[in-house]
């Protein structure tokens, strides 16, 4: 399931938006695109808050960087 987990944000990654070329967190809307094209892997709420979680950490990261 983790995998299948990573697989699905970096897949949800690529439709983020950038404003003044500083990363914009994921929205639902962006995960609900790909559960629209794929089966979330897991129950859906877990997914949602898996990818949520991820997207954080990824946002940490860039912000510590700045």
């Amino acid at each position: 399931a983790a995998n299948a987990i990573l697989s699905a944000y970096n897949i949800i990654a690529r439709s983020r938006r950038y404003e003044q070329s500083t990363p914009l967190a994921l929205s639902l809307a962006d995960i609900e695109s790909y559960c629209d094209m794929y089966d979330a892997p897991i129950e859906i709420h877990i997914f949602v808050k898996a990818i949520l979680a991820i997207d954080d950490v990824f946002l940490d990261e860039v912000y510590k960087k700045k």
